[in-house]
């Protein structure tokens, strides 16, 4: 059992973006391991003081920073969503710069005051680099969980770290290179975004024998379990399936869709220019004369999913938008689809994927990045496999992988244990959990 730090930018409660989820997931697993877990994130001050079960500490902390020191309130609790210690500093950095600072103040004080001990510390995300230089702890682990980097800070961004940091200036003024230097090992969320940071000449400084790993983050968490989830219609497990055929009707009802019983009913992941938005809506209006029906989600860039809503008058019983975007919304359609069509190429976390086979529905993903690293495409004379895969550049291809996805749901022999089969092969946090506790236990020497 050891006292493990996770210092990251973004944390949920406090903040929902993926990475956020993933670093709450982690603590909370590091916590079932019996580890005492502290995180540390930072928030506006009012919005610290709205987090349910948060309390302000009568000391304050003093973040020095190069730039003038700055008395900010620091808010204790726990959180409901990792069970583990949560602090969170009061503090509204104005750029990249400020924000690694604060963390490494914070973080500094959390130790020195002994509200916490570090016997290995977690840097969570670029902007906690800067706390791994200025805590003492047996293991450093630097983790860049999106998978990619940011630039170098400017002038204007460093300001508020120490100028004379050598090993800021090694660095050229580059978070995540800070963070490779004083760091034993970084770790990042899939093989290929690690191969990508060992051949980046930007990080030539980093000693060659620094190992760069890759572990494949869980997907498990709460309230992610078509087993338990209330906000379905029946729920369901790899024991007793069944639950999500009632799903699937439960959905056709509320969007007006006419599947039938071997129509492959397709999801799409948010239509979004950044997550490949315009190829998923070219490629859904070539299958609309096919034994497809389509839902897409409610949430999305606003012109197109309203383009999305007049193909859906065009062609009634086969493609809707889904008619809520609460933060329900995902999970009822990941647990009634039978498959899940994603489009973005860059992606190196893969988690959408990984949600998608917790509920039984099978991803469609381009053969590139994260995917190709995580993902297994499907055999049918082996019946293994865990999604289909396609050749990005291609937008025929596009098409062509929703057809043999849809000749699939045809095939009940074939289809009948499919999302058993990809339920069971979810990524669990356990694993990534154990896999962290063996990097904080014993830091890898070499890569």
């Amino acid at each position: 059992m050891a006292d493990i730090l996770i210092v990251s930018n973004e944390v949920s409660p406090v903040a929902e973006s993926q990475t956020a989820v993933c670093a709450a997931a982690l603590g909370r697993a590091l916590s079932a391991a019996k580890h005492r877990v502290t995180i540390l994130t930072l928030a506006e001050e009012d919005r610290a003081a709205q987090i349910p079960g948060m309390a302000r500490r009568l000391r304050t902390v003093l973040a020095t920073l190069a730039d003038g020191d700055r008395e900010c309130a620091l808010f204790e609790g726990r959180s409901a969503i990792s069970q583990c210690a949560l602090h969170v500093l009061g503090a509204d950095p104005s750029d990249r710069g400020h924000r690694a600072a604060f963390l490494a103040s914070a973080a500094a004080a959390l130790v020195r005051d002994e509200i916490c001990r570090a016997e290995a510390i977690i840097a969570w995300g670029e902007a906690a680099a800067a706390v791994l230089p200025a805590v003492q702890a047996n293991a450093r682990v630097f983790v860049l969980p999106a998978g990619d980097w940011g630039p170098p800070l400017t002038q204007a961004e460093r300001a508020a770290l120490n100028p004379n940091a050598p090993d800021l200036a090694m660095a050229g003024g580059s978070l995540a290179g800070l963070g490779a230097i004083d760091a034993d090992v970084v770790v990042f969320p899939s093989p290929s975004s690690a191969k990508a940071f060992e051949h980046c000449s930007d990080f030539s400084f980093r000693a060659s024998d620094q190992p760069v790993v890759s572990i494949r983050f869980g997907c498990d968490e709460a309230p992610y379990d078509p087993s338990t989830d209330p906000a379905l219609a029946a729920t369901y497990s790899p024991e007793a399936p069944n639950g999500k055929a009632e799903c699937r009707r439960a959905l056709a009802r509320r969007t007006s869709l006419a599947p039938g019983p071997r129509t492959l009913l397709l999801a799409t992941s948010p239509l979004t220019v950044r997550d490949g938005g315009r190829a998923l809506i070219e490629a859904l209006s070539r299958l609309v004369r096919s034994d497809v029906a389509i839902v897409v989600p409610g949430v999305g860039e606003r012109a197109m999913v309203d383009e999305i809503r007049r193909l859906a008058i065009e062609t009634p019983g086969k493609i809707a938008v889904y008619p809520d975007d609460g933060p329900t919304a995902e999970r009822q359609i990941l647990a009634a689809a039978d498959a899940l069509l994603l489009a973005d190429e860059n992606n190196h976390l893969a988690r959408t994927a990984g949600l998608s086979m917790r509920y039984g529905t099978l991803p469609l993903a381009p053969d590139a990045a994260a995917y190709r690293d995580h993902l297994v495409d499907f055999d049918l004379s082996t019946r293994t496999g865990t999604a289909l895969l396609y050749q990005p550049d291609d937008p025929y291809e596009r098409v062509s992988v929703v057809l043999r996805a849809s000749s699939l749901r045809g095939n009940l022999e074939a289809w009948q244990d499919l999302p058993r089969h990809l339920m069971s092969s979810a990524p669990p946090w356990a694993t990534t959990a154990a896999l962290f506790e063996n990097l904080c236990a014993s830091p890898p020497t070499s890569a």
